[in-house]
């Protein structure tokens, strides 16, 4: 696996594996459940790792994208800076992987996900050609937003190598709301209670077990003051009680709780990420635990969590699967079996969007060199 310790060196590498026509695999696994790495790859960037500019005044930060999540939150924090944006494993997980992925978690409420952060970008396409993007200022309009072609795009277009981000202070507080129902139309009640609050939840989650996660950040007193119509908004849905309300220094992570529930690496399990409307999170979250699956729903967004034991029969899987085709959901696979994998693939494909998709992937790299490490387990 080769290691560059320059963008230099990594071009000239390039150069070679264009002329031969040999693929280039370069993301990790979503998560480290396992001691061996089943992903294979030919390149890794985690020596481009470096600060290129944080001038924490303007608040806007921009960095080599071989450094990890937890790296730069590490150095953001120096100056009680925080990018919002939560990934599983951000100790493992580069700031490329997150940009390729589109990553983001609970936070996504209050603070949205990448294309709200992202500023600029300087990255290499399948050619081998090193392109900018973009800039390192908020207020910037010139040229496209190609950077943004590459929020989500696995990979397949460019490895992003040098990116830039706004970023925000730390809250002072956070206050951590947690309630609780048996009954899916309650669920979906509060949603749309929450929904029509004159202000945003910085955290707005839902699960498959009925349970509703709100969080809220800024100054105590302004907490308490939302907290208390948060209240009285769903104190007044017959069946949705009340569990927790604690001041923490740390808010609710969801990847943190998907994590822990499928930590046992003698169980095979698949994780699918799901979008929707965000009026059907709690239609997902309710098909999900009929089917027996456990789920997280970022109930402003309409993205769903959902995972599951492999041995789940196949009919529970098409039953999903199904369904999801009937609300025009989006699938993505994060871990599955070869068999689930291809009945995603052939389920969810959007045959209007192959040929612009096809010529984007041509104008960035019509031999196809990267590839996306879609995640495959036994089972």
């Amino acid at each position: 696996m080769f290691q560059p310790d320059s963008i230099d060196e990594l071009k000239s590498w390039w150069s070679t594996q264009v002329e031969q026509q040999l693929p280039i695999r370069w993301r990790h696994r979503w998560r480290s459940a396992d001691t061996t790495e089943r992903a294979v790859r030919d390149l890794s960037i985690t020596r481009l790792n470096r600060v290129i500019d944080y001038p924490h005044r303007d608040m806007t930060v921009t960095v080599q994208t071989g450094m990890t999540v937890a790296e730069l939150d590490q150095i953001l924090k120096e100056h009680h800076q925080v990018l919002p944006i939560d990934v599983p494993e951000p100790d493992r997980m580069t700031i490329a992987e997150m940009i390729s992925g589109n990553w983001f978690g609970s936070r996504c409420a209050g603070h949205g996900t990448l294309r709200d952060w992202l500023l600029g970008v300087t990255a290499i396409d399948g050619r081998g050609r090193i392109f900018h993007s973009g800039g390192r200022v908020v207020k910037n309009v010139a040229g496209y937003d190609v950077q943004k072609f590459l929020i989500g795009s696995r990979g397949e277009l460019a490895i992003p190598l040098e990116a830039s981000f706004k970023v925000i202070p730390i809250p002072e507080a956070y206050l951590n709301c947690v309630y609780q129902t048996d009954d899916f139309s309650l669920l979906q009640e509060a949603w749309q209670s929450i929904r029509n609050l004159p202000f945003d939840c910085n955290i707005f989650d839902m699960t498959s077990s009925g349970r509703l996660e709100i969080s809220i950040a800024g100054l105590p007193q302004s907490n308490e003051a939302l907290r208390d119509q948060i209240h009285t908004t769903l104190s007044s849905i017959a069946g949705m009680s009340e569990i927790q309300t604690t001041d923490n220094s740390e808010e609710i992570d969801s990847w943190k709780s998907l994590l822990e529930s499928i930590i046992h690496p003698q169980d095979r399990h698949f994780v699918i990420r799901v979008g929707v409307r965000p009026s059907q999170t709690v239609e997902v979250l309710q098909l999900a635990a009929d089917c027996g699956l456990k789920a997280i729903g970022h109930a402003s967004r309409g993205a769903i969590v959902v995972s599951g034991a492999l041995n789940v029969v196949t009919s529970v899987q098409s039953k999903l699967l199904t369904r999801h085709a009937e609300l025009n959901a989006d699938v993505e696979c994060l871990e599955a079996s070869k068999t689930l994998y291809d009945l995603i693939h052939t389920n969810f494909e959007h045959p209007n969007l192959t040929p612009l998709s096809e010529k984007i992937r041509n104008a960035f790299d019509p031999q196809r060199l990267l590839k996306s490490n879609a995640v495959m387990v036994e089972g």
